[in-house]
């Protein structure tokens, strides 16, 4: 599929939660391809990130049936990135309905939709593939929503490639780059010993995925594990993210003494209602943006936890004791996914990020 960028020219595409941290260099990805791009958010604070390019951006939530409706008319692909936090997953399942049932009306796109690998039941110490099991009850309600999601989209008329990230990391990740850096930043991150593998993929590995799956011609219904090209231990990814902050520790203490009481999974999460601090948080990102919102909070946590250090709750100790396999071969041997962004490769591209996180600290 060389070239496959060339086939993306003039096409109309779609792109929910396109201000989000993989939306963004998707959309920029798209642009520079030549595709007439459309962005769906939900305030019009999510137009700002493309200010100043061809992008024609709507405003409206996913769930609305007439904004889906509007969103999706004349679209040849659908990029889904969406998926709202601060909701409930059975909201965010809804959402997708309504897009789906549009889109299904509509009957003309093919949709790219962004799952996860935390549907497989063996997340993250085993081995997989995407004929392996995801029937496992229980787990977060993120987990329940992706998982049926994806049932959802599998039962769909149209073309649909569901590409399954492990750990995306990058510039903007809120866990796995700036939550880690403002831990850093704040004194230090503790590692279980012995260590796992972090099974990461840089967010520009995706957006490669998502081009390539947008062009692959004989497209059914099917997921894909995008993965990067090699695990890498959890301490490497610290100790590299430290030397672009120019501070932070990364400590280790014995893996047994870290282990959470109730392990992460074993009791089902029920899928609540936002919380206070959501609704607040979701508040601020309507009135003043996303990213004037979440620097604020940036700036208030660091004055609180100034000589602190980041321990691994449950959820966090489960991946950083695993060292599962999640290849991405299928993806390569159906469109070509060659992930170029291994970890030193993706250090020195998120360095200027962090860099600059560490200055403003």
């Amino acid at each position: 599929m060389a070239g496959f960028e060339s086939a993306l020219k003039s096409r109309k595409v779609l792109v929910t939660g396109a201000s989000g941290f993989i939306g963004r260099p998707l959309v920029a990805a798209l642009v520079a391809a030549g595709a007439e791009v459309t962005a769906l958010g939900r305030t019009r604070h999510s137009a700002a990130p493309f200010r100043g390019q061809p992008v024609r951006c709507l405003t409206g939530a996913m769930g609305d049936p007439a904004a889906a409706r509007a969103a999706v008319a004349g679209q040849e692909v659908i990029f889904n990135l969406a998926y709202d936090f601060r909701d409930t997953g059975a909201a965010n399942v809804a959402a997708l309905e309504t897009l789906i049932a549009a889109a299904e009306a509509e009957g003309r796109a093919r949709i790219v939709h962004t799952s996860s690998i935390v549907v497989y039941d063996d997340w993250p110490a085993g081995t997989l593939t995407e004929s392996s099991p995801m029937d496992r009850p229980g787990g977060s309600p993120y987990r329940q929503a992706k998982v049926a999601m994806e049932r959802r989209l599998m039962g769909s008329p149209l073309p649909v490639a569901i590409l399954q990230p492990t750990i995306v990391w990058g510039p903007g990740s809120s866990l796995w780059t700036d939550g880690f850096a403002e831990a850093l930043i704040a004194g230090a991150v503790v590692l279980p010993e012995p260590e796992g593998l972090c099974q990461g993929v840089y967010v520009d590995d995706v957006v490669q995925a998502c081009l390539r799956a947008a062009v692959l011609p004989d497209l059914g219904r099917e997921r894909f594990i995008i993965n990067g090209p090699e695990p890498f231990p959890w301490s490497a990814l610290l100790e590299g993210y430290s030397k672009s902050l120019g501070r932070g520790e990364i400590r280790f203490a014995p893996a047994e003494s870290l282990k959470p009481a109730v392990p992460h999974g074993a009791e089902p999460e029920p899928d609540h209602a936002p919380s206070a601090a959501a609704r607040i948080s979701a508040l601020g990102r309507r009135l003043i943006g996303r990213a004037r919102f979440e620097a604020l909070v940036r700036a208030a946590k660091r004055r609180l936890k100034r000589g602190g250090e980041m321990r691994p709750d449950a959820h966090l100790y489960e991946l950083m004791v695993a060292a599962g396999r999640c290849p991405s071969q299928l993806a390569a041997d159906r469109f070509g996914f060659s992930p170029t962004f291994g970890l030193v490769q993706g250090l020195q591209a998120v360095a200027p990020h962090l860099a600059q996180l560490g200055r403003s600290g």
